[in-house]
């Protein structure tokens, strides 16, 4: 029908006669395929000049002109999407899915600019963006058997994933109720996952009810056309291990040997091991990713790790092993002060703090020079180490992958009936 190929020669003589410079879908293609545009504009103008044509021919009203302004206007979005970053693919949609998409946004929006009441300045999503480290907390897997993040939500909603506004507040209030769970009542986090489980559930029957009328109505509503999308930037987020602060364990062998009090102390804590062989200091090297746990810093005042006292150790700033002593049990409590004392890293920092303790004592009972500044370990010979960055991608090869983005986007495209309007424009009418 009309709708998959224009009409032969026979049926529509005078074609050639209206249309000056005839195009269709698989020329585009065609010139894809060889790398003949050399920019964005380039293939958006035949797109342009495809849908022209098709408007010039056909009579205003027939089915052929529909689909010419339908494409007409989806083109317009998709260069747009495309220019932004964004895939084509999951920001057009039909009516309905359009429709779906805002309010799920909008309830989305709700969860990411929710603010504490007493400090409006704190936003209350930061911690559940991401889930902890599971090298870091492997207790919260073990204890939480759904995990679930506002990242992973995110992705859920750019890739369409969600049928209906309930399906996302599951999500949601699974998250809330994980972190109810696993952490303290009358802890920040508890609260605040009880703030935005309350604001979940109001919102969600709000965007229900207003998509509801929407649909009723059979109009759209301008109103949320200049509302901000979270989702995108939410779902780019990526997953971080701790924050390292450097690599200064590597040499750790150079100071076994040493007879300075305080690189005894800092190895006997570094190189620890349980009574089944298990090393446990591992996790105090470096301090938490300020992603992942934003709160950490808002209730540890002075973080510390082991690298940084190593540092501090090799440029001679602890002036006695008491000082030395007084960073590391700031780290134990630290540990201790933000985890629950349930938790593996509450016990594995409490037996830490036990074992430094009594090392300290040792070597003060031991006659140790307690006064004198540390001795540097020799340093070892450094190598050069190679960082290979990542050159710019190619400005070429990104031009392609946009062209491709938004050749896809419109070809493959449907409306609410299932209708592919590029249908029409799959080829140009036979001169035989």
């Amino acid at each position: 029908g009309s709708m998959v190929r224009l009409p032969n020669k026979r049926s529509d003589p005078g074609y050639y006669d209206t249309v000056v410079n005839p195009i269709d879908i698989m020329k585009i293609q065609q010139k894809l395929k060889t790398d003949e545009y050399d920019t964005m504009e380039d293939l958006k103008a035949d797109f342009e000049l495809m849908v022209s044509n098709t408007k010039l021919y056909y009579k205003r009203g027939s089915p052929e002109y529909r689909d010419a302004q339908e494409l007409e206007n989806l083109l317009g979005k998709a260069v747009g999407s495309v220019m932004a970053g964004e895939d084509p693919s999951q920001t057009l949609g039909d009516r309905e899915d359009s429709d779906l998409g805002e309010f799920l946004e909008e309830l989305f929006g709700a969860i990411m600019t929710a603010a504490d009441s007493t400090e409006p300045s704190r936003l209350l999503n930061i911690v559940f963006q991401l889930l902890p480290s599971r090298k870091r907390y492997p207790e919260y897997y073990e204890h939480i058997s759904d995990p679930m993040d506002l990242k992973t939500v995110a992705e859920k909603i750019q890739k369409g994933e969600y049928k209906e506004i309930p399906e996302l507040e599951k999500d949601l209030q699974l998250i809330f109720s994980n972190a109810r769970s696993f952490n303290e009542p009358g802890s920040q986090i508890y609260k605040d996952a009880g703030v935005l489980s309350k604001l979940a559930k109001s919102r969600t029957a709000d965007c229900v009810a207003s998509l509801v009328a929407r649909q009723a109505r059979g109009s759209r509503s301008s109103r949320r056309q200049s509302r901000q999308v979270y989702s995108q930037g939410i779902a780019a987020l990526q997953y971080e291990d701790s924050e390292s602060e450097s690599d200064e364990d590597s040499d750790l062998e150079d100071m076994d040997g040493s007879t300075d009090p305080m690189w005894k102390l800092y190895s006997a804590v570094r190189n620890f091991t349980t009574e089944r062989g298990v090393e446990i200091a591992e996790v105090f090297l470096s301090l938490p990713s300020k992603r992942e746990l934003p709160d950490y810093y808002q209730t540890i005042t002075q973080p510390i790790s082991l690298n940084q006292i190593r540092r501090k150790i090799r440029n001679g700033e602890y002036p006695t092993l008491q000082h030395l002593g007084e960073d590391l049990e700031i780290m134990f409590n630290n540990c201790k002060t933000y985890n629950r004392q349930d938790s593996k890293l509450w016990k594995d920092g409490n037996k830490l703090q036990k074992f430094f303790n009594t090392k300290l004592e040792e070597l003060l009972e031991g006659g140790d020079e307690i006064s004198a500044p540390a001795t540097p370990a020799p340093a070892p010979e450094k190598m050069d180490v190679e960082v290979k960055k990542s050159s710019p991608k190619d400005p070429k090869d990104q031009l392609k992958k946009k062209l491709k983005i938004l050749f896809n986007s419109i070809y493959h495209w449907a409306n609410s009936d299932g209708i592919q309007p590029i249908g029409v424009f799959l080829e140009i009418p036979s001169r035989k």
